[in-house]
C-alpha cells in the first residue's frame, strides 16, 4: 500500500503507507493513529479537511477536494492494514501460554492447571453455530450502497453490474 496526495498552495502532502501517515515532514506511526476521517468536504470547496488521532493530540489536515477519490481508498487500505495488524497481534498474543519460571530447579511451570473437563466443556460451546437475527434486507438501499463502492473505486463496474442484478433479480 502506497498513496501519496500532493498537496497544493499551502497544503502539505499526504502520504500513506505500511509504516503509517506522513503530512509534509511529519510521520504518524500506523499503530497510533486512531480515528481517521475525513471531516469537512463540501462538493464545490478546494479542499476538504483529514482529522484523525495521533500521540495524544487531534490532528487536522487540509487536503485538495479533487483527490478525495484517492483520499479514500488511501483511508480504506490503511485501516486494512491497521486491522490486519491487530488481528495478526491478537493471534499472536493468544498463542502464547503464560509460563513462570521456577529459578531455583530452572524449570518452566504452567500458571494455572485448567481442568481437561473445563477446555473440552470450552471447546464445545465455540463449535455451536451463532445465529443472528434476520433482517431484511432491502435491495433498492444495498444498490445504493453499492454505487457508492463503485464512485469510490472499491469494486468495478462488472462487479457492481453483476450484483445489481442479483439483488434485483433481474
Amino acid at each position: 500500500m502506497y498513496y501519496q496526495i500532493e498537496g497544493r498552495m499551502n497544503m502539505k502532502t499526504l502520504t500513506f503507507d505500511e509504516e503509517g501517515l506522513t503530512v509534509g515532514k511529519q510521520s504518524y506511526p500506523i499503530d497510533d493513529i486512531e480515528n481517521l476521517k475525513i471531516a469537512s468536504a463540501p462538493l464545490f470547496a478546494t479542499y476538504g479537511i483529514l482529522t484523525f488521532h495521533s500521540g495524544g493530540k487531534d490532528i487536522s489536515v487540509a487536503f485538495p477536494r479533487s483527490a478525495i477519490d484517492k483520499l479514500r481508498r488511501a483511508m480504506h487500505d490503511f485501516e486494512h492494514e491497521q486491522m490486519m495488524r491487530k488481528k495478526a497481534a491478537e493471534k499472536a498474543a493468544a498463542q502464547v501460554s503464560p509460563v513462570v519460571r521456577d529459578t531455583s530447579t530452572d524449570s518452566a511451570q504452567p500458571v494455572q492447571d485448567v481442568p481437561t473437563q473445563s477446555v473440552s466443556a470450552c471447546a464445545t460451546a465455540a463449535e455451536q453455530p451463532v445465529t443472528q437475527p434476520v433482517r431484511y434486507m432491502d435491495p433498492y438501499e444495498e444498490v445504493k450502497k453499492l454505487k457508492e463502492l463503485l464512485d469510490m473505486g472499491i469494486v468495478t463496474e462488472a462487479e457492481f453490474q453483476k450484483k445489481k442484478k442479483e439483488l434485483l433479480q433481474l
